[in-house]
């Protein structure tokens, strides 16, 4: 290790400028590396909590800290490279591959097989939802495997949406148009939505998939004994799944074969609704996660039609099915918009508990024309129930068959035509919002003081459980919704798909009208959002901008803040789960853990690096140790050094790497004031300790100056190292490399001590002596003991010490410097005296006293 003070003496004179120069750049590298090494371990600590602290996250956030981090990483590697002399250019490969596989991985484009561009019901089941998506899927599973009726139809294939936006120049133009796309600022999102759509909506179909669509349309009218029209519905090939999207795409109904066309490119549109966008990525969806498949499905001329939900998605405890149903198609009824008979069952007995019959004054019906018409339901069935109870029991026996089958609560859509068949038009999974806790203990509901919060509403229906206070926002039109502030409360006339963008700005939601069933409901059990709907009049009893609690799960709206009944509703990520969720955690784990943790192990190369944790953790082992052997690389003759007036009985010269001595210093010798360096202050403070006395002879003793003599005799010290060699500092702002000869023993010491933790390190190396080698590894000894308690991971053998701290606060550094350097006058010429073991544990406890002289066993 410190050969370099005979080579010195062979080296060729070098151009001094040059050789300052050598040093300074190797220490800019270093410090460049390390300002690198924490933006790293920033930006991994940033991803890592980003996903395992389960908070919904931005993709693109992820992808931009990615792409950073690769950047980063890049930069450590070339710096080691410099300041090595590129040493280590396997290591830049290693961290290219492994960035590379990181940025391909997230950036990787979904591409579909040739599936076709349409497929029949009959052909489908779960098993083909990545081809056709949910709804489509499972339908065929339905018809297919549980056996129960559907109306007959087609999917058009998510190979087939992909060909369509790869024949427009779409498949590049919508992710670049929505990648910046703040979710929180509605107008922009709506902006650049309406841009995305109107290019969809202006697009051809290619030739042969539109004559694909009207020959599948043209077979399905001759199965079905004639002209057919069609209900043409997202299954996009996330839907129906954990996220239900429930409400987010379009249907067009009652479509002829030659509207066909057009009513692909609208469901495809809906796709990219500024409520559709937000939803998705809420809950961790990337734009190429959801491919648009379309079902095809026969129109149900409905008499009655509605929802089932399988269970009470409020509490799993209670064995019941709701339902609801309106006259003629239940289009307005799923999205919120119309009043809905409401039916529980009693799931065992399947007798009735509830039965609320609403009056329900308009309905939807198939207009011949095309599309559907409002009309007036007679009068005499505008108070009267929907279903009777057979219509029920058959809804409950098919309920429970589909939840035998699926093995999940069920979500339900369903329509009864004039001749009395029941047709399922699709099944889900359930949303519920108590999925991810346990069942609660009943709690006492605390007494509201009805003089200081009266009761504003009562009734209706829980959408979605919760307690929630803040400013009512009575909301008249869903046209102005950029304008809803953060943290209010929406009071409405009806619920509506299109608040979706609100989930996440808004506290709750009370309505006028709407039903447990709807899409917004389950949206908004999704998303952890109080709601409480079908509350007749609370447009009217609810003033705009007072302060209000609403009690979804009790049903009142209380006016003012009811502290007792706000409690902190549990944390949820409407992204766990999710595919971008998922793709993130793979990701992490080419990124964060770390395999390299041990220097001396085979593996610590830059071919056992798995992940940029272990090139960065290579990397900066790597670069703390070049800068060890910085000394090594030193030539008195081919550089000016300064003298260091340290008051000490050897010669310190410095060579300042920057900031390490005052530039404006008087003379040709620094005095302790002039040195600057922060780690090479706190070495001379301790070494220059009062209780240190460096002109003893510290235990004397006539066998261990023998044990000098007969040394001397095999290896002359003199000769090998000479006593009046001076010891050289190399010095920065915050750095400091040390290399002495001390009496007759080598000590190296490489530091680097700032704000940053994880930049801050002490290196330490400590070899030879006069002394027979048992004295002088009693001495290495009692050395490695005092580190170990400084907090020091230590190697001895023999008469050599290697300690490294590393991670320490600066204040914790300096102090250990400060210890270091009375450590190195203390044991000065300790070897000569330590002739037993038992000697080392008093010098080491006497060292923590502050006995750095030894007095009392000098004495002794």
């Amino acid at each position: 290790m410190f050969r370099w003070l005979e080579v010195f003496r062979r080296r060729a004179p070098r151009n001094e400028e040059r050789e300052a120069n050598l040093f300074q750049d190797k220490y800019e590298n270093f410090k460049e590396l390390l300002q690198a090494n924490n933006r790293a371990l920033e930006i991994i600590a940033d991803l890592e909590s980003t996903v395992y602290q389960d908070k919904p996250f931005s993709f693109l956030h992820i992808v931009t800290q990615a792409e950073a981090l690769s950047v980063e990483v890049d930069a450590i590697v070339r710096r080691l490279n410099a300041l090595s002399g590129r040493r280590y250019e396997e290591l830049a490969a290693a961290s290219r591959r492994i960035a590379e596989g990181v940025l391909s991985e997230l950036l990787h484009k979904r591409r579909f097989e040739d599936t076709g561009f349409v497929q029949p019901l009959e052909r489908l089941s779960l098993e083909n939802v990545q081809e056709v998506g949910g709804k489509a899927a499972g339908l065929g599973e339905i018809a297919n495997r549980v056996h129960l009726p559907v109306p007959p139809g087609f999917a058009i294939t998510a190979y087939a949406y992909q060909l369509f936006l790869d024949y427009n120049d779409l498949s590049d133009f919508i992710p670049r148009r929505l990648a910046k796309v703040d979710l929180d600022d509605t107008e922009a999102l709506t902006r650049a939505a309406e841009e995305v759509q109107e290019r969809i909506l202006e697009a051809e179909l290619p030739a042969d998939l539109e004559q694909a669509i009207r020959r599948a349309a043209h077979e399905l009218g001759e199965r079905c004994g004639g002209t057919v029209r069609l209900a043409v519905r997202s299954s996009a090939t996330s839907e129906d799944s954990e996220a239900s999207f429930a409400g987010q795409h379009a249907t067009v109904l009652n479509v002829p074969e030659e509207g066909l066309a057009r009513a692909y490119r609208e469901v495809v549109a809906s796709l990219y609704s500024p409520r559709a966008i937000y939803y998705r990525r809420r809950r961790g969806y990337r734009e190429q996660d959801v491919a648009m498949s379309v079902a095809c499905i026969a129109m149900v001329p409905a008499a009655v039609s509605g929802v089932l939900y399988t269970r009470d998605p409020h509490d799993r405890q209670r064995d019941a099915m709701l339902v609801s149903a309106v006259w003629g198609l239940a289009a307005d009824a799923v999205e919120g918009a119309a009043a809905t008979d409401f039916y529980e069952i009693d799931r065992r007995e399947r007798r009735m508990r509830v039965r609320q019959v609403a009056r329900k004054e308009t309905r939807l019906r198939l207009d011949p024309e095309g599309g559907v018409r409002e009309e007036a339901v007679p009068a005499e069935r505008q108070e009267a129930p929907c279903l009777n109870d057979e219509q029920i029991g058959r809804l409950v026996d098919y309920g429970l068959k589909l939840e035998a089958h699926y093995r999940v609560p069920l979500d339900i859509e369903w329509a009864i035509d004039e001749a009395d068949r029941l047709f399922l038009l699709q099944a889900r999974p359930l949303a519920r919002r108590e999925a991810d806790r346990p069942a609660e203990p009943e709690r006492t509901v605390p007494a509201v003081d009805p003089a200081r919060h009266p009761v504003l509403v009562a009734g209706g229906q829980t959408a979605s459980e919760g307690t929630a206070a803040g400013a009512a926002y009575v909301l008249r039109s869903d046209h102005a919704l950029h304008h809803v502030p953060e943290g209010v409360i929406v009071v409405t006339r009806q619920t509506s798909p299109r608040f979706v963008p609100l989930m996440g700005r808004v506290r709750a939601f009370v309505t006028e009208v709407g039903s447990v069933t709807g899409h917004m409901a389950s949206v908004a059990r999704e998303f952890r959002v109080p709601a409480l709907v079908g509350v007749g009049g609370a447009t009217e009893a609810i003033p705009h901008g007072e302060e209000i609690t609403v009690d979804a799960t009790r049903r009142v709206v209380y006016r003012g803040r009811v502290d007792a009944l706000l409690a902190a509703p549990p944390p949820v990520n409407p992204m766990r789960g999710s595919p971008a969720h998922q793709l993130v955690k793979s990701v992490l784990r080419r990124i964060a853990p770390l395999h390299l943790t041990d220097p001396q192990s085979d593996q610590f190369t830059p071919a056992g690096c798995r992940t940029l944790h272990d090139v960065i953790r290579f990397a900066h082992e790597m670069a703390m140790q070049e800068m060890f052997r910085l000394g090594d690389q030193l030539d008195p003759d081919a550089i000016q050094a300064v003298p260091v007036r340290a008051g000490l009985p050897f010669r310190i010269l410095a060579v300042d790497l920057g900031n390490g001595l005052r530039a404006d210093r008087r003379g040709a010798v620094a005095e302790i004031e002039d040195v600057t360096s922060i780690p090479f202050r706190a070495l001379l403070q301790g070494m220059g300790h009062e209780g240190v006395d460096w002109s003893q002879n510290v235990g004397f003793s006539w066998s261990g100056l023998a044990s000098i003599v007969a040394q001397t005799a095999i290896r002359d010290p003199l000769r090998e190292a000479r006593m009046g060699e001076p010891s050289y500092a190399l010095v920065g702002g915050r750095y400091l490399n040390f290399n002495a000869r001390i009496g007759y023993h080598f000590t190296t010491i490489d530091s680097f001590c700032s704000r940053e933790v994880n930049d801050n390190y002490i290196l330490f190396y400590f070899k030879g002596g006069a002394a027979d080698l048992g004295r002088r590894t009693r001495r290495a000894l009692l050395i490695a003991q005092i580190l170990r308690r400084l907090g020091f991971k230590v190697e001895q053998k023999g008469d050599l010490v290697r300690g490294e701290l590393k991670k320490y606060e600066e204040s914790a550094i300096l102090e250990t410097l400060d210890r270091i350097g009375r450590l190195l006058g203390a044991v000065r010429l300790l070897d000569m005296h330590l002739s037993e073991d038992r000697q080392v544990e008093w010098y080491v406890e006497e060292f923590f006293r502050g006995n750095y002289r030894f007095l009392e066993e000098r004495a002794a």
